[in-house]
């Protein structure tokens, strides 16, 4: 594409440039825009993190994890080739020989910690409500594992113990209580594994101090029975942190305020740019509007055009006349930048009739002098009487 062609008017000859360059004050106002949304980000960033951050050092970092789990061993019978079953099954209750109930417990920590943690597995045998599994009638605790004390200091520690319940026991004394009382009532075996945890690392850093237990509850007197895992696998990290509170970064603090502030400068120096751009070139708003809105409808002039050779030469009163006569005859509007930032010519040919819509800075500047406003919309007329 040609970037200068020739338009002869009817007593003079245009060089047109079709070149388009961003004015000077529209490139400083975009650059101080970016440059005050940058700096205003960056201020904010600063300032979130002042006050929202942890006030406390995160010291040493670890993780907990736990899980119950069982094994049913079976009696002598005909039917089962295996000597147990896995968990996650239903049982026929008159095979049971023993359950294996397997707990696990451990924490990993980054650095050494002095630990001392104890533990105990407790079987619960609860005899209640048939109707209201809360209105318990009997209940009593056996301790299938004494309390276990231990210490160490390390970066982790693994609990790993089962216990074997003997169900036929546990099943006998329930059904000896049911006939003895004529009652019909439910009852269970809860085994529980109860941990407490106390690690430290320095007087100045908070502590582990932990309380967990894994469940494992048995039906009783049932002909088949589900066995239930009670309590959810243990898996979380935690942080242990200075008891000290950190102090606020002030430097940090103080450059974000100082850019906030800078940015509100550069917003309020960019929005001036912007009102004297918008008022020393109101012939580029326009036109670029012009262009924005009709882009379908106008394409760059790039043959040379002399008017004396058409007999019918219009002059519509304003832009939107021009886009009508474009729609209705099907042609596109010609655009020629005649003097850049000042002037510029739209033209359609259609036989011998030639159209000319004129766009000029004086024209435009006079209207707004009128109106003492702009409106950020092309005027109605732009004095197409004078058409050189």
């Amino acid at each position: 594409m040609n970037n200068k062609v020739q338009y002869f008017s009817t007593d003079k000859m245009y060089t047109l440039n079709n070149n388009k360059k961003i004015p000077i004050s529209k490139l400083v106002f975009y650059i101080t825009l970016s440059l005050s949304i940058i700096v205003f980000c960056m201020g904010t960033i600063l300032l979130i993190k002042t006050f929202t951050e942890n006030k406390k050092d995160s010291i040493v970092k670890y993780s907990e994890n736990g899980k119950a789990d069982y094994t049913v061993y079976l009696k002598d019978n005909s039917y089962y080739n295996t000597k147990y079953l896995n968990s996650g099954m239903q049982y026929v209750a008159s095979l049971i020989n023993t359950i294996n109930a397997d707990f696990k417990y451990e924490v990993h920590s980054d650095k050494n910690l002095d630990f001392n943690y104890k533990y105990k597995i407790v079987g619960t045998l609860q005899i209640f409500n048939k109707t209201d599994p809360s209105k318990v009638l009997y209940t009593k605790d056996n301790v299938l594992l004494n309390e276990v004390k231990k210490s160490s200091t390390s970066n982790n520690f693994v609990i790993n113990e089962n216990v074997n319940i003997d169900y036929d026991e546990y099943n006998n004394y329930v059904n000896s209580y049911k006939r003895e009382y004529g009652l019909t009532v439910d009852s269970r075996l809860i085994i529980t594994m109860n941990i407490d945890v106390d690690g430290k690392y320095s007087d100045d850093v908070e502590n582990i101090d932990k309380s967990n237990k894994l469940q494992i509850t048995v039906p009783l007197s049932e002909q088949t029975l589900d066995i239930t895992i009670d309590t959810a696998n243990i898996d979380s990290s935690s942080n242990l942190s200075s008891k000290k509170d950190r102090k606020v970064d002030y430097p940090e603090l103080s450059l974000g305020i100082i850019l906030i502030f800078t940015s509100g400068i550069g917003f309020i120096g960019s929005k001036k740019i912007y009102e004297n751009y918008k008022k020393g070139n109101i012939y580029t708003i326009t036109l670029n509007k012009i262009l924005k809105d009709y882009d379908q409808l106008i394409v760059n002039g790039t043959a040379s055009i002399q008017e004396d050779k058409y007999t019918n030469i219009v002059y519509p009163e304003s832009f939107e006349e021009m886009v009508d006569a474009a729609t209705n005859l099907q042609i596109p509007i010609l655009y020629y930048d005649v003097i850049p930032g000042e002037k510029s010519f739209f033209i359609m040919t259609n036989n011998d009739t030639l159209y000319k819509f004129r766009l000029t800075k004086a024209y435009l500047e006079k209207e707004i002098y009128k109106q003492n406003t702009y409106h950020d919309k092309p005027p109605v007329n732009t004095n197409n009487k004078n058409t050189k």
